[in-house]
């Protein structure tokens, strides 16, 4: 034996200071011996900075107490320590994780702690870190599952496989209302649907979600339990960090009582428009009748000027009757074609002065809806110039052309009219236009230019 001792010392030795893990000897609550790898483990630069220094220097305070039970035992037992979970504190103050497995053993009386100390750091942390994005997830799970059950809509989450992942509980209610079955997490969804077609739209519907599709549709379904139901019926995929295709999202919501609300509404908006078409028919058969009674009063005038002012009347009302006409004859009963009623409007005109084939009309703007406080406004200015140039601008009896451009943008508009005749006196008053103007509501400018070419121009802010 005595030959064989220093070996084994030797070979002990050589363990000791090339182990892997921090290994240290220790008694009556010293450090005695230390390895390099622990004193590394805790910071230090050389083993003197640790030998001799109470062992609990180096144990963190919540530590503390299981290192004192678990001395108190082995000294009192002899037991060895398996593996225990403890924290260090490391020479800079920072807490190092480690795995402690301790053995008592006496010399010459004495009782001496051998303990291997290996170093789970990282493990630890990654546990800890682990724990926190779990209680984190479970957290952030607890409030959406307190949004999804908070909402009307019905709410289902299938994997790849069909399999149902999560529902909420306005899910369960209708689907045993439509399918007269219990949904439970783990199901195959489509094997709950008795019906054979129906089951191939839930699983064509599904698949395209699977697919990436993102949409939405409505259907009207009979249910088991309930009475027919219009449902809007959204689908989504769902996808992972990496961009894969994990799962789809199926949202129903019940629309039935909105789309009830929704033909109640259109019924009383058709009736509504009826009755408006109505009103503008009686507005422009009431203006006709007016045009017609001034036509007769102006045929037993003697008086020339007198019969003159009213065919001018008649003209003007006729041009706010061919609105209404307009108006319910339209699809839009709050705006007309501009670009038809000035065509009307116009040939109506040259009927009333005898010139169809002497004069011609130009309109250059392109169909331009309005309504109808700006079209009589703008009807009444176009058949006030339109007027006076037939009257004035071809008394010679030659041809002529007379052009109506009007633009509506969303910043301005401009309405021009204008003629190739013999041009306007510079006396030419233009105040009844200007008061027609006026009935627009809006900045205008008004500006007449007496050249070779009468062209009267209008700009005006749009709205």
């Amino acid at each position: 034996m005595d030959s064989i001792e220093p070996i084994s010392i030797k070979h002990y030795q050589f363990f000791f200071d090339l182990s892997q893990d921090g290994l240290a000897i220790h008694s009556e609550g010293k450090i005695l011996r230390a390895n390099d790898t622990l004193i590394r483990m805790l910071g230090y630069d050389s083993i003197e900075e640790v030998i001799g220094k109470p062992v609990l220097q180096f144990v963190h305070p919540r530590s503390q107490g299981v290192v004192r039970e678990r001395i108190q035992k082995m000294s009192q037992e002899g037991m060895v320590v398996g593996a225990i979970e403890e924290e260090f504190i490391r020479k800079d103050g920072s807490t190092l994780f480690v795995e402690v497995t301790a053995t008592a053993f006496f010399e010459n009386e004495v009782q001496y702690f051998q303990v291997v100390v290996k170093n789970i750091n990282f493990r630890k942390r990654m546990e800890l870190e682990l724990e926190r994005l779990r209680s984190k997830l479970k957290i952030t799970q607890e409030r959406l599952l307190g949004v999804i059950e908070g909402t009307k809509d019905a709410i289902c989450v299938v994997d790849i496989h069909f399999r149902v992942i999560a529902f909420n509980s306005s899910f369960e209610l209708s689907f045993w209302k439509l399918y007269g079955k219990k949904i439970e997490e783990g199901n195959l969804l489509p094997e709950l649907i008795l019906d054979p077609v129906e089951r191939s739209v839930v699983i064509e519907n599904w698949s395209r979600a699977l697919r990436g599709e993102v949409y939405t549709t409505e259907r009207a379904m009979q249910g088991l339990v309930q009475d027919s139901a219009i449902f809007e019926i959204s689908y989504s995929s769902i996808r992972d960090s990496s961009h894969n295709l994990i799962g789809a999202t199926q949202i129903i919501r019940d629309i039935t009582e909105r789309k009830h609300d929704e033909e109640k509404l259109k019924k009383t908006l058709e009736e509504k428009e009826v009755m408006l078409k109505e009103i503008h028919h009686r507005v422009k058969n009431n203006l006709q009748v007016v045009t017609s009674l001034l036509s007769l009063q102006s045929e037993h005038y003697g008086n020339e000027r007198i019969s003159h002012i009213l065919k001018e009347c008649e003209r003007r009302i006729q041009s706010m009757a061919l609105i209404h006409k307009e108006l319910y004859q339209s699809e839009n009963i709050t705006k007309i074609d501009f670009y038809d009623y000035l065509s009307t409007l116009l040939v109506s005109l040259l009927h009333s002065f005898g010139k169809e084939k002497k004069v011609e009309f130009k309109i250059s703007s392109k169909p331009n809806f309005v309504s109808i406080e700006t079209a009589i406004p703008l009807g009444l200015i176009v058949n006030e110039l339109a007027t006076n140039s037939l009257k004035y601008a071809f008394s010679d009896g030659k041809d002529g052309t007379i052009s109506v451009h009007l633009r509506l943008d969303v910043l301005e508009s401009i309405l021009e009219v204008e003629d190739n005749g013999i041009g306007m006196p510079e006396e030419f008053d233009l105040e009844p236009v200007s008061k027609l103007v006026v009935l627009l509501n809006r900045n205008y400018l008004l500006v007449k230019w007496t050249n070779i070419i009468q062209r009267y121009r209008m700009d005006f802010g749009n709205k």
